[in-house]
Protein backbone atom coordinates (compact mmCIF):
# COMPACT_ATOMS: atom_id res chain seq x y z
CA UNK A 1 0.00 0.00 0.00
CA UNK A 2 2.91 2.49 0.66
CA UNK A 3 4.50 1.38 -2.31
CA UNK A 4 1.56 2.38 -4.09
CA UNK A 5 1.01 5.38 -2.84
CA UNK A 6 5.06 6.50 -2.77
CA UNK A 7 4.65 7.35 -6.22
CA UNK A 8 1.77 10.48 -5.75
CA UNK A 9 4.19 12.39 -2.99
CA UNK A 10 5.94 15.08 -4.12
CA UNK A 11 9.67 13.82 -5.72
CA UNK A 12 12.86 14.85 -4.16
CA UNK A 13 13.32 17.41 -6.53
CA UNK A 14 11.65 20.05 -4.34
CA UNK A 15 9.19 22.71 -3.72
CA UNK A 16 9.35 22.79 -7.50
CA UNK A 17 7.81 19.53 -8.63
CA UNK A 18 4.86 19.52 -5.70
CA UNK A 19 3.77 23.01 -7.08
CA UNK A 20 3.63 21.67 -10.69
CA UNK A 21 1.69 19.01 -9.80
CA UNK A 22 -0.35 21.33 -7.81
CA UNK A 23 -0.80 23.66 -10.59
CA UNK A 24 -1.97 20.53 -13.11
CA UNK A 25 -4.60 19.46 -10.56
CA UNK A 26 -5.98 23.36 -10.63
CA UNK A 27 -6.07 23.50 -14.07
CA UNK A 28 -7.96 20.15 -14.53
CA UNK A 29 -11.02 20.28 -16.27
CA UNK A 30 -14.54 19.55 -14.71
CA UNK A 31 -15.10 17.02 -16.69
CA UNK A 32 -11.46 15.74 -15.43
CA UNK A 33 -12.21 16.69 -12.50
CA UNK A 34 -15.38 14.60 -12.06
CA UNK A 35 -13.41 11.63 -13.78
CA UNK A 36 -11.23 11.22 -10.60
CA UNK A 37 -13.94 11.74 -7.91
CA UNK A 38 -16.00 8.84 -9.83
CA UNK A 39 -13.38 6.42 -9.86
CA UNK A 40 -12.80 7.13 -6.25
CA UNK A 41 -16.15 6.61 -5.51
CA UNK A 42 -15.63 3.01 -7.76
CA UNK A 43 -12.98 2.16 -5.93
CA UNK A 44 -10.41 2.71 -8.50
CA UNK A 45 -8.23 5.05 -6.67
CA UNK A 46 -6.13 3.86 -3.53
CA UNK A 47 -7.20 5.48 -0.55
CA UNK A 48 -3.76 6.14 1.24
CA UNK A 49 -2.21 7.49 -2.03
CA UNK A 50 -5.20 10.18 -2.08
CA UNK A 51 -4.84 11.07 1.14
CA UNK A 52 -0.75 11.75 1.62
CA UNK A 53 -1.94 13.72 -2.23
CA UNK A 54 -4.00 15.83 -0.05
CA UNK A 55 -1.66 16.74 2.91
CA UNK A 56 1.03 17.54 0.24
CA UNK A 57 -1.11 19.87 -1.33
CA UNK A 58 -3.19 21.40 1.13
CA UNK A 59 -1.88 24.93 2.81
CA UNK A 60 -4.75 26.47 4.53
CA UNK A 61 -6.95 24.53 7.34
CA UNK A 62 -9.11 22.06 6.49
CA UNK A 63 -11.04 19.26 7.62
CA UNK A 64 -11.49 16.33 5.44
CA UNK A 65 -14.35 13.78 6.05
CA UNK A 66 -13.44 10.69 4.44
CA UNK A 67 -16.43 8.06 3.72
CA UNK A 68 -16.09 4.65 2.50
CA UNK A 69 -19.39 3.85 0.90
CA UNK A 70 -22.16 6.08 2.46
CA UNK A 71 -20.62 6.28 5.86
CA UNK A 72 -18.04 8.73 7.01
CA UNK A 73 -14.78 6.55 8.24
CA UNK A 74 -12.48 9.21 9.14
CA UNK A 75 -11.66 13.04 9.81
CA UNK A 76 -8.45 14.48 8.93
CA UNK A 77 -7.27 18.18 9.58
CA UNK A 78 -4.78 19.72 7.63
CA UNK A 79 -2.58 22.80 7.26
CA UNK A 80 0.71 24.19 5.97
CA UNK A 81 0.75 20.59 4.12
CA UNK A 82 1.08 19.06 7.35
CA UNK A 83 -1.39 16.42 9.14
CA UNK A 84 -2.34 17.51 12.07
CA UNK A 85 -5.13 14.88 13.32
CA UNK A 86 -6.66 11.50 12.35
CA UNK A 87 -9.72 10.20 14.22
CA UNK A 88 -11.00 6.97 12.83
CA UNK A 89 -15.10 7.09 13.49
CA UNK A 90 -15.79 3.61 14.39
CA UNK A 91 -12.40 3.20 16.56
CA UNK A 92 -11.18 3.07 20.27
CA UNK A 93 -8.32 5.13 19.28
CA UNK A 94 -8.01 8.00 22.08
CA UNK A 95 -7.28 11.70 20.60
CA UNK A 96 -4.10 12.75 19.12
CA UNK A 97 -1.86 13.45 21.89
CA UNK A 98 1.76 13.45 20.76
CA UNK A 99 3.71 16.51 19.94
CA UNK A 100 7.11 14.73 18.10
CA UNK A 101 6.33 15.11 14.64
CA UNK A 102 7.88 11.50 14.39
CA UNK A 103 5.74 9.89 17.07
CA UNK A 104 2.66 11.42 15.45
CA UNK A 105 3.78 9.99 12.16
CA UNK A 106 3.89 7.03 13.39
CA UNK A 107 0.18 7.15 15.37
CA UNK A 108 -1.32 8.17 11.75
CA UNK A 109 0.65 5.33 10.00
CA UNK A 110 -1.13 3.45 11.97
CA UNK A 111 -4.52 4.77 11.39
CA UNK A 112 -4.36 5.41 8.30
CA UNK A 113 -3.07 1.79 7.46
CA UNK A 114 -6.61 0.58 9.51
CA UNK A 115 -8.59 3.14 7.80
CA UNK A 116 -7.00 1.42 4.41
CA UNK A 117 -7.59 -2.07 4.95
CA UNK A 118 -10.96 -1.17 6.47
CA UNK A 119 -12.09 -0.06 3.25
CA UNK A 120 -10.68 -2.92 1.58
CA UNK A 121 -10.87 -1.36 -2.08
CA UNK A 122 -14.54 0.08 -1.69
CA UNK A 123 -14.92 3.35 -3.08
CA UNK A 124 -14.54 6.40 -1.07
CA UNK A 125 -15.58 10.21 -1.10
CA UNK A 126 -13.99 13.02 0.24
CA UNK A 127 -15.27 15.77 2.49
CA UNK A 128 -13.50 19.14 2.45
CA UNK A 129 -14.65 22.17 4.92
CA UNK A 130 -12.85 25.48 6.49
CA UNK A 131 -11.63 24.77 10.07
CA UNK A 132 -9.51 26.51 12.52
CA UNK A 133 -5.59 25.71 12.87
CA UNK A 134 -5.02 22.81 15.24
CA UNK A 135 -2.78 24.89 18.20
CA UNK A 136 -0.27 22.54 19.98
CA UNK A 137 -1.07 19.64 18.20
CA UNK A 138 1.40 17.03 16.89
CA UNK A 139 1.86 16.80 12.64
CA UNK A 140 3.84 15.15 10.34
CA UNK A 141 4.30 15.39 6.39
CA UNK A 142 2.84 13.39 3.89
CA UNK A 143 6.90 12.26 3.23
CA UNK A 144 7.06 11.32 6.88
CA UNK A 145 3.99 9.56 6.88
CA UNK A 146 4.30 7.60 4.02
CA UNK A 147 7.78 6.42 5.25
CA UNK A 148 6.17 5.75 8.51
CA UNK A 149 3.61 3.37 6.90
CA UNK A 150 6.25 1.63 5.17
CA UNK A 151 8.15 1.08 8.42
CA UNK A 152 5.28 -0.36 10.16
CA UNK A 153 4.37 -2.96 6.87
CA UNK A 154 7.64 -4.30 7.60
CA UNK A 155 6.96 -4.31 10.90
CA UNK A 156 5.86 -7.81 13.27
CA UNK A 157 1.87 -7.79 14.52
CA UNK A 158 2.98 -6.73 17.43
CA UNK A 159 5.04 -4.10 16.57
CA UNK A 160 2.09 -2.46 15.08
CA UNK A 161 0.07 -3.15 18.31
CA UNK A 162 3.18 -1.63 19.64
CA UNK A 163 2.66 1.57 17.60
CA UNK A 164 -1.24 2.14 18.44
CA UNK A 165 -1.06 1.53 22.33
CA UNK A 166 1.93 2.54 23.47
CA UNK A 167 1.22 6.73 23.20
CA UNK A 168 -1.55 5.73 25.42
CA UNK A 169 0.53 3.98 28.26
CA UNK A 170 2.21 5.68 31.24
CA UNK A 171 5.15 3.01 31.00
CA UNK A 172 6.30 0.43 28.51
CA UNK A 173 8.58 -2.65 28.34
CA UNK A 174 9.23 -4.63 24.80
CA UNK A 175 10.64 -8.60 25.07
CA UNK A 176 11.79 -10.63 21.86
CA UNK A 177 11.60 -14.19 21.35
CA UNK A 178 13.34 -15.70 24.39
CA UNK A 179 12.47 -12.73 26.87
CA UNK A 180 15.06 -10.71 25.85
CA UNK A 181 14.22 -7.49 26.55
CA UNK A 182 14.22 -5.09 23.49
CA UNK A 183 13.19 -2.00 24.59
CA UNK A 184 11.15 0.33 27.33
CA UNK A 185 9.71 3.94 28.58
CA UNK A 186 8.50 5.74 31.17
CA UNK A 187 9.41 6.48 35.09
CA UNK A 188 11.33 4.18 36.58
CA UNK A 189 9.22 3.07 39.38
CA UNK A 190 6.74 1.82 36.80
CA UNK A 191 9.42 0.28 34.47
CA UNK A 192 10.37 -1.70 38.08
CA UNK A 193 6.85 -2.70 38.42
CA UNK A 194 7.29 -3.86 34.47
CA UNK A 195 9.95 -6.17 35.45
CA UNK A 196 8.70 -7.26 38.25
CA UNK A 197 5.84 -8.61 36.59
CA UNK A 198 7.99 -9.80 33.45
CA UNK A 199 10.10 -12.03 36.07
CA UNK A 200 7.32 -13.88 38.20
CA UNK A 201 5.52 -14.81 34.45
CA UNK A 202 8.43 -16.08 33.26
CA UNK A 203 9.03 -17.80 35.97
CA UNK A 204 5.10 -19.52 36.66
CA UNK A 205 6.06 -20.57 32.59
CA UNK A 206 2.52 -17.81 32.32
CA UNK A 207 4.30 -15.82 29.92
CA UNK A 208 4.14 -17.29 25.93
CA UNK A 209 6.86 -15.79 24.98
CA UNK A 210 8.98 -17.67 27.53
CA UNK A 211 6.50 -21.24 27.59
CA UNK A 212 6.52 -21.86 23.94
CA UNK A 213 7.85 -21.13 20.60
CA UNK A 214 6.09 -19.18 19.06
CA UNK A 215 2.28 -19.05 20.99
CA UNK A 216 -0.32 -20.56 19.08
CA UNK A 217 -2.35 -17.26 19.28
CA UNK A 218 -2.58 -13.66 20.38
CA UNK A 219 -2.59 -13.69 24.30
CA UNK A 220 -3.76 -10.92 26.33
CA UNK A 221 -3.87 -10.60 30.11
CA UNK A 222 -5.06 -7.58 32.09
CA UNK A 223 -3.52 -7.60 36.13
CA UNK A 224 -5.11 -4.51 38.04
CA UNK A 225 -2.93 -3.05 39.99
CA UNK A 226 -4.80 -0.55 41.96
CA UNK A 227 -8.44 1.48 41.06
CA UNK A 228 -6.70 3.91 39.01
CA UNK A 229 -3.90 1.96 37.20
CA UNK A 230 -3.74 -1.55 35.85
CA UNK A 231 -0.85 -3.49 33.61
CA UNK A 232 -1.48 -5.34 30.07
CA UNK A 233 0.69 -8.11 29.08
CA UNK A 234 0.12 -8.86 25.32
CA UNK A 235 1.79 -11.81 23.51
CA UNK A 236 2.15 -12.18 19.69
CA UNK A 237 4.32 -14.84 17.81
CA UNK A 238 6.76 -15.46 20.82
CA UNK A 239 7.12 -11.47 21.12
CA UNK A 240 5.91 -9.39 24.35
CA UNK A 241 4.59 -5.96 25.54
CA UNK A 242 3.91 -5.05 28.63
CA UNK A 243 1.91 -1.72 29.50
CA UNK A 244 1.16 0.29 32.79
CA UNK A 245 -1.85 2.21 31.83
CA UNK A 246 -4.15 4.37 33.50
CA UNK A 247 -7.67 2.91 34.55
CA UNK A 248 -9.54 5.70 31.69
CA UNK A 249 -7.04 4.03 28.83
CA UNK A 250 -7.52 0.36 29.79
CA UNK A 251 -10.80 -0.04 28.01
CA UNK A 252 -9.78 1.59 24.75
CA UNK A 253 -6.05 -0.17 24.63
CA UNK A 254 -8.03 -3.40 25.14
CA UNK A 255 -10.63 -2.59 22.18
CA UNK A 256 -7.79 -1.83 20.09
CA UNK A 257 -6.32 -5.24 20.82
CA UNK A 258 -9.75 -6.87 20.10
CA UNK A 259 -9.77 -5.03 16.96
CA UNK A 260 -6.25 -5.92 15.59
CA UNK A 261 -6.80 -9.36 17.15
CA UNK A 262 -10.32 -10.67 16.81
CA UNK A 263 -10.99 -14.29 18.70
CA UNK A 264 -7.71 -13.70 20.81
Amino acid sequence: MADAAAHLLPQPAGAGGALQQALNRLAETPAAIRARVQQAAAGQEPLAAEVLREISETVLPRELTICVGQQPAAVLTIAQRRLTGLTLCRSADPADGAEDPDAAARIFAARLRTLDAAANGAGFTIKRRPCKATEGAGSCTAKMLSDAMGAAGNSSPLDRFHARATPQAEAWMSCGRGGNLDGSGGPEELLCQLDAVRTVLAAKGACPSAARMPAPKPECLMLPVSPQRCITVVSVCGEQLLLTLRADAADAVLRMWTEMFPGS
